[in-house]
């Protein structure tokens, strides 16, 4: 299956160096509450359940779906830090290590979060189909040997000219 994903260029050199990446808790985003926390804790349980072992460990979060990736996507899902130096990882992935949801109903469940009103169980927790659109994928894993291209992302603004540029 082929997906994509974007990481810090640190993240990249630690691939290399490793040959994998895998999910840690120092790089789940802080939040008031434990609102992402618990969110991210959430997902680790749903792949899980879905058979996909995470021995504990947060996502590697990754899109898949036919359309690929544009420069606005990374922009979008990054924002400014995407500036500090990353890079768009293309890689195929076995099926059964992937598990895809629903990235809207997962951006309504970290605000109710934040609010302290999170439906249970949370309501991206179904498998979705991998179609034209982009799709939320979560992994345990990125291994190297999966990667078929690295393409570091623009340093600033000023050095993008499209931004439904695939990337």
């Amino acid at each position: 299956m082929l997906l994509w994903s974007f990481q810090p260029l640190a993240r990249i050199a630690e691939l290399r160096r490793t040959r994998e990446l895998v999910g840690s808790w120092e790089h789940v985003p802080a939040s008031s509450g434990e609102a992402i926390l618990g969110a991210y804790r959430a997902m680790v349980a749903a792949m899980e359940r879905a058979g996909v072992p995470t021995h504990g460990r947060p996502p590697v979060w990754a899109w898949g779906g036919a359309r690929g990736v544009t420069l606005e996507d990374a922009h979008s899902l990054v924002g400014e830090p995407l500036w500090a130096g990353w890079a768009t990882v293309e890689f195929t992935a076995p099926a059964e290590l992937v598990l895809a949801t629903d990235y809207g109903a997962w951006n309504d469940d970290l605000a109710a979060r934040f609010t302290g009103a999170a439906p249970h169980p949370p309501p991206w927790d179904v498998p979705t189909p991998i179609g034209e659109e982009l799709v939320q994928v979560c992994l345990p894993v990125l291994r190297a040997e999966w990667v078929r291209e690295v393409r570091p992302l623009p340093r600033s603004a000023r050095e993008v000219s499209d931004w439904s540029a695939r990337v």
